[in-house]
């Protein structure tokens, strides 16, 4: 198969190639995964042995890793492979450097591998998601560490068989390696990736943060396969050579097993070759085929130890298979693995004392052709024999276990199927397996017989399976399999069962964030059968009600729920009972009439904490909804504090998670406050730090955020064509619409503004979801309905925006904000010609804009005041007018918000002329035209040069010429004439 004749590799020139150029690559610190894909049996195991040769002469180091067939290996166990075989290459001193700090994980793993340190202390971490991301972070910065010491090459074989956890940490582990001198290959069977495969979803994830190459393994070339018989069987024969080609496609397991079918059968010799051709013709087209005939030129003995073998896995250890052959000697059966070693079926394992199969089919041939019955009783002795094995502690082989007593099925012992699937369970939820708990406690629940007698059992491994669900993500399972544990908790009446279904439940709609009604009817039952004593039961049930209730729009309900777990919690005195009841009001953000309810009960449950430190509190759960909560309330110092201190907390703890809810809080203070390169800059700290663990959040948060600078600073062109494709692609798209609405109107699109508008505004925009973005998004809605002009739309808006008229707008927990409520009122009173009413908004918004630090939005506060002022044209409106402009422009100069400044320069040389703004300046974009476009077509239309247009505009005549190129354009205007009938037409004349 290459150069190498001693090894026999033959051909792969181009896929070696790749593979060297992507070594080098990453021992210049540019990390890379390759990906060697085909059918079984192509060569991608051997393919990745001759990469790992040449590693080895660039002094890399290699380490192997193998995916089990079948499922009865530890979770990570490739992982786990790759970490033990690093630990046994190196001694104490290099290990403390590489693995000392993430020895409290791996040990938690496999104490083989790690030891901790005596005065480490675990961290108790309550949240599954954290929780995993900290084993995670450790493994990832192990390896880092390694590749700093000597480069990595981390072979990965036979991913198809991977469990969904290793594949989470692969994706994490490229994810973080930055520039390290790390590459990994991975193999897998393309055949058996579908859609729904875990490995399929891994794919597309490593795509976007990993330099991933792919290669396609094929059969040999009828050249190949030529020099491929020659140097295995030893026959040149072009004829022979072809005929082979024929029946295998280049197949290189295929033609390895022809091979030695012809020098097993003796007919290699030349004289033979005839009959080797009509020999090679009668084969049948199949690799398991010739496996069959080869397996069947075994000695008698020698069979039923394969046998015994392939039903323990594609590795096995010899001791264990010794103790499956009763009335078999150790050294009879060490004679049987001679035999099939030399016919190469098996090969010794890299660990002492175990085999493997030379290829899975050889494995998979032997398996498939046992009666089922006595594969199913085989299954139960392995079992047997672990027990034996193990006797002292049964934690390594818990998931083997689990596996033999669910496949021995009815010819096993059913209550200790179900005793070891859930024991595995357990062990891989201490491992942050979620995943692999979730496989575990399914296969338990299907060994239970379904009877009334197994209903308390069966609602116990369901409540399990829900959590496990739940921390692996999939909350719509988790949903139906606590509805499941609910009615099996009905059926037993056991009102503390069902308080845990429907606890579960709520959580599970909280962490999807789907409407709760079917979470508050649960719990509500749950409450009704529960004894009215005052328990942590109960306020675990009233905080879960008021949570649903908030998911329900029924805050009054909500509040009442609130209260009384509080109450409770007070009597009873447990703080962190009490913590976790206040804090289940703080998520309301869109409810305005609580909001000094919430900022009550956020800055007691902070000082609670304050109090107690040494205890893991779900800090992160509070301190970014209240950082937002603060913000609309319009206290911008004591948000900042509550933002670095949860910041500070982060860092200590180190929670990267929560360090990224910190930082996404002082990227919105700082553009609040004008300070935008320094606002980018912490929202690119806050989308690398939170893409580790929730990729598609972040990145949404970084959209808004950048969406929110970009506008500020008159650039939200920059970002038009990436939130269109976004919007064609994204299902949630509907959420950005309001977005979209603001972007036509910021690049004078006034039909496609309009389209958008009119399609969120009906039912008296009743279709905005209720939720934590619904303000921001009326916000939004707001400024496109007073640029349109819309006054019939506007009365509703304002109707909506009246609760905010003394706050801040926040989008979301605390993403951006959008400055005084009380100029978006201004605004729309300005539309609706309500002048009193206005003029009381825009006075508040200066003063609560200037309180409060907004600097950018004082200014705009101040312009569209101005704006107002110069419409009424009442007695020293103009005189009034004048310095909220000039104020206006200064601050939109000095903090570079061009966009603005044109605006002001607008109101400026309108107010000079004595001309009254017709509605908004930006109204009568027809056709697209910008606001400085609009200005220079009245000139054209009023017979000006372009030398005059640029004498009154103060700008050169070149640009005034573009200018003019570009409204001709979007006017669809053959000359100054017809452009000049344009503006006449769309009444974009000022009035005489």
């Amino acid at each position: 198969m290459g150069r190498d004749v001693e090894r026999g590799f033959i051909g792969r020139q181009p896929e070696l190639d790749a593979l060297h150029a992507a070594l080098e690559h990453a021992v210049a610190g540019r990390p890379r995964i390759v990906l060697l894909t085909g059918e079984p049996g192509i060569g991608k195991t051997r393919t990745a042995q001759a990469i790992v040769d040449h590693a080895a002469k660039r002094n890399v180091l290699a380490l192997w890793g193998r995916c089990p067939e079948e499922p009865g290996a530890p979770p990570y166990w490739p992982w786990l492979q790759l970490i033990r075989r690093y630990v046994a290459l190196h001694d104490e001193q290099v290990l403390g450097q590489v693995v000392a700090t993430a020895a409290m994980q791996i040990a938690a793993l496999d104490p083989e591998s790690a030891r901790p340190p005596a005065e480490a202390a675990a961290h108790a971490e309550t949240d599954a998601g954290k929780a995993r991301f900290r084993l995670f972070d450790s493994i990832a910065g192990m390896w880092q560490r390694a590749a700093a010491r000597q480069p990595l090459l981390l072979v990965l074989d036979d991913l198809h068989w991977a469990d969904a956890p290793s594949l989470r940490l692969l994706d994490f582990v490229m994810a973080e390696a930055g520039s390290s001198r790390l590459m990994v290959l991975g193999t897998y069977r393309d055949s058996e990736v579908t859609r729904q495969h875990p490995l399929s979803d891994t794919l597309a994830q490593l795509h976007r943060h990993a330099h991933v190459q792919r290669l396609l393994l094929g059969g040999f070339s009828p050249a190949e396969t030529a020099q491929f018989v020659a140097a295995a069987a030893g026959v040149a024969s072009s004829e022979l050579a072809a005929a082979l080609h024929d029946q295998t496609e280049g197949h290189p397991l295929f033609l390895a097993e022809l091979a030695r079918d012809i020098l097993q059968a003796g007919d290699a010799r030349p004289a033979n070759a005839a009959s080797v051709l009509q020999r090679v013709r009668r084969v049948p087209k199949g690799v398991r085929e010739v496996i069959g005939a080869r397996l069947n030129r075994l000695t008698p003995p020698c069979v039923p130890v394969l046998e015994n073998a392939a039903v323990i896995g594609r590795e096995f250890r010899f001791d264990l298979l010794c103790r499956l052959l009763d009335g078999m000697a150790p050294e009879q059966c060490q004679a049987a693995i001679e035999e099939a070693r030399m016919a190469s079926l098996i090969d010794e394992s890299t660990e002492p004392g175990a085999y493997q199969f030379a290829h899975a089919l050889v494995r998979d041939t032997l398996y498939d052709e046992l009666p089922a019955l006595r594969r199913a009783r085989l299954h139960q002795r392995i079992a047997a024999a672990l027990e034996m094995q193990y006797a002292g502690d049964l934690t390594p082989c818990l998931s083997a276990l689990a596996y033999h007593c669910h496949a021995a099925g009815p010819a096993g012992d059913a209550a200790k199927a179900i005793e070891y699937a859930t024991r595995a369970a357990e062990r891989a939820t201490a491992m942050q397996a979620h995943e692999e708990a979730v496989r575990h406690y399914l296969l338990a629940c299907a060994a239970l017989p379904s009877n009334a007698a197994t209903d308390a059992q069966r609602c116990s491994l369901l409540l399990c399976l829900g959590d496990a669900q739940n921390s692996a993500g999939d909350s719509s399972r988790a949903l139906a399999t606590f509805a499941d544990a609910a009615a099996c908790a009905r059926r037993l009446g056991d009102a503390s069962l069902l308080a845990r279904s429907a606890i579960g439940f709520g959580n599970a709609q909280w962490r999807q964030g789907s409407e709760g009604s079917k979470a508050v009817a649960l719990i509500r039952e749950a409450l009704t059968l529960a004894a009215p004593a005052e328990t942590r039961e109960r306020v675990s049930l009233l905080s879960a009600l008021c949570r649903a209730l908030l998911f329900s729009n029924r805050p009054d309900e909500a509040e009442a729920a609130f209260r009384e777990a509080v109450a409770i919690a007070r009597r009873i005195d447990d703080p962190l009972t009490l913590f976790r009841a206040l804090i289940a009001i703080v998520p309301g953000r869109w409810y305005p009439d609580r909001l000094a309810l919430r900022i009550d009960a956020a800055r007691e449950a902070i000082e609670l904490m304050r109090r107690a430190p040494q205890l893991d509190w779900p800090v992160s759960t509070l301190t970014g909804w209240y950082a937002g909560d603060l913000m609309e309330f319009g206290d911008t110092a004591a948000a900042t504090a509550t933002v670095r201190f949860h910041l500070v907390t982060s860092e200590a703890t180190r929670e990267p998670f929560n360090e990224a809810t910190a930082l996404v809080a002082l990227a919105m203070i700082a553009a609040h406050e004008g300070r935008f390169a320094e606002s980018e800059q912490l929202a690119l700290q806050a989308l690398r730090c939170g893409a580790r663990f929730d990729r598609a959040n972040a990145s949404g948060i970084f959209g808004v955020q950048m969406f929110t600078i970009r506008r500020q600073q008159g650039r939200l062109g920059e970002l038009a064509p990436v939130l269109r494709q976004f919007l064609d692609s994204e299902s949630q798209a509907a959420t950005w619409r309001p977005g979209l609405a603001v972007l036509h109107c910021e690049l004078g699109s006034r039909d496609e503004a309009r389209d958008v508008f009119e399609k969120l505004a009906g039912d008296g925009f009743a279709g905005i979801a209720n939720d934590a973005i619904w303000v921001a998004s009326i916000a939004y809605l707001a400024e496109v309905c007073v640029w349109l002009g819309d006054a019939a739309r506007a009365a509703r808006l304002y109707d909506l925006l009246m609760p905010y008229a003394e706050r801040n707008i926040v989008f979301g927990a605390h993403t951006a904000s959008f400055g005084a409520a009380a100029r978006l009122l201004g605004m729309l009173a300005t539309t609706l010609q309500r002048w009193d009413a206005a003029e009381q908004h825009f006075d508040y918004a200066l003063a609560f804009d200037a309180r409060t630090g907004a600097r950018p939005w004082l200014a705009h506060s101040r312009c569209e005041f101005a704006a107002m002022l110069m419409r009424r044209a009442h007695s020293g409106d103009p005189d009034r007018a004048l310095p909220l402009l000039a104020a206006a422009l200064t601050d939109a100069r000095e903090l570079g918000m061009r966009g603005l400044e044109e605006r002001a320069l607008g109101l400026q040389q309108q107010l000079a002329k004595g001309r009254r703004p017709e509605v908004h300046p930006q109204d009568g974009r027809a056709a697209g035209l910008s606001e400085r476009e609009v200005q220079v077509l009245r000139l054209v239309a009023a017979g000006k040069t372009n030398q005059e247009i640029a004498t009154a505009l103060c700008r050169s005549p070149s640009t005034v010429a573009i200018h003019v190129r570009n409204i001709l354009g979007k006017t669809q205007a053959a000359n100054r004439a017809e452009a000049a009938a344009f503006a006449v037409r769309h009444g974009l004349m000022p009035p005489a």
